[in-house]
């Protein structure tokens, strides 16, 4: 079990790494607007980036079906490392759109090949568990970049924050070849010889789609215009910010620690109920709050809860399917959870510029929360088990 609990702190080191770096071009985009003179639009527009990741992705999910390689990992993660290493070049808004795909080409590998790793290699009771450490430590990396990064760019400047984690990325990189070598599970021979067609396997898992594409929604909007609002309608500066942000993923960075425990006592169906009633209801206090002494409680709430929702769309995902698919089911999830939050970013964006306010974007939001909560209750408490 020692040698098992490495494997899985590898992983989710990786994970650590791949959403961090995402988040620490994010968590400066209030000082870019200011530098480069962005618009909301074309904040939405780098966050429509997020599309790269759902089509490279699903590749690599079939690939990783076909042939499973731990190497896969590394080969993401040095593409995220270089993209960042050539952020210096970047003056404007072309430049920085073209590091924003290059950056998504490489964040294309880890949940398709990371998450899947993981249901193969840990069944049972432990899976739950297992799943709950990968997102927490991912949420880790994110909680560090957001709580950072724009403190970093404040003082240093935009560019610091993104070299720096590149580096944090060739490290994933030395440290998951020298601590995987023995760890890459061969499929079966059947599962080798047929794989299975992804829209059987999207079948599956579609009573979750909506859910699914909602929860990345939430969290791409609340990321991307939720610092931005309270620097540009509010008067917070960066740092300030993106800090208040942080503690609603670090909140739910402990919680996703003991989803093993909530989910056996409270289920997977009545978590993701519960989860997106209460994000539906916090970005609609969002949207109008401005004190920190409002909005504080609200998002220690609203990151309690709902971040308990995206480990258990996995497992119900896992569920689901077949371990001969679960790398092109995790494609699909994830290019669903991807793609909802790059198409609202987008729409938020252009919203926010034509009423000259991003508050508009959590209003979305909320929307589309009570949708996802009218079809998890068609789901029923069976499926979501």
């Amino acid at each position: 079990m020692a040698n098992d609990r490495r494997l899985l702190w590898v992983i989710s080191y990786h994970h650590a790494c791949n959403d961090g770096t995402l988040m620490a071009l994010v968590a400066v985009l209030p000082i870019l607007m200011d530098e480069m003179d962005l618009s909301y639009s074309e904040v939405g527009i780098l966050g429509l980036g997020l599309l790269i990741t759902v089509v490279v992705q699903f590749f690599v999910g079939k690939a990783s079906d076909r042939r499973f390689s731990r190497y896969m990992l590394e080969v993401g993660a040095v593409m995220m490392a270089a993209s960042f290493l050539l952020i210096p070049l970047v003056s404007d808004f072309l430049g920085l759109f073209i590091v924003v795909i290059a950056m998504r080409v490489g964040a294309s590998f880890y949940h398709p090949v990371g998450v899947s790793w993981i249901t193969r290699e840990y069944q049972g009771p432990y899976l739950d568990t297992a799943l709950g450490v990968q997102s927490g430590v991912g949420n880790l990396g994110v909680i560090i970049a957001l709580g950072s990064s724009g403190f970093l760019g404040e003082y240093f400047g935009w560019k610091a924050p993104c070299i720096l984690w590149a580096f944090v990325n060739l490290l994933a990189v030395a440290m998951g070849l020298a601590l995987t070598r023995g760890y890459e599970p061969a499929p079966e021979r059947e599962h080798k010889a047929r794989a299975a067609p992804a829209r059987s396997t999207f079948k599956k898992i579609a009573g979750i789609a909506l859910p699914i594409a909602t929860g990345g929604a939430f969290y791409q909007v609340t990321t991307y215009f939720g610092p931005i609002n309270l620097t540009q309608a509010h008067g917070w500066s960066t740092g300030d910010a993106d800090l208040m942000f942080a503690t609603w993923i670090c909140v739910g960075t402990l919680t996703s620690y003991l989803f093993g425990r909530i989910s056996e006592r409270y289920g997977r169906a009545r978590i993701l109920k519960y989860g997106y009633v209460t994000g539906s209801a916090a970005v609609f206090l969002l949207s109008f709050m401005s004190s920190w002494y409002l909005i504080l409680p609200t998002l220690l709430v609203f990151g309690a809860v709902f971040f308990l929702t995206y480990p258990a769309l996995f497992g119900v995902a896992s569920n689901a399917t077949d371990v001969s698919e679960r790398g092109t089911a995790f494609g699909i999830l994830f290019g669903l959870q991807l793609g909802g939050g790059a198409i609202v970013v987008a729409a938020c964006g252009m919203i926010s510029d034509m009423f000259n306010d991003p508050s508009y974007s959590f209003i979305i939001m909320g929307v589309l929360g009570i949708a996802s909560v009218t079809s998890l209750m068609m789901l029923g408490e069976d499926k979501g088990r």
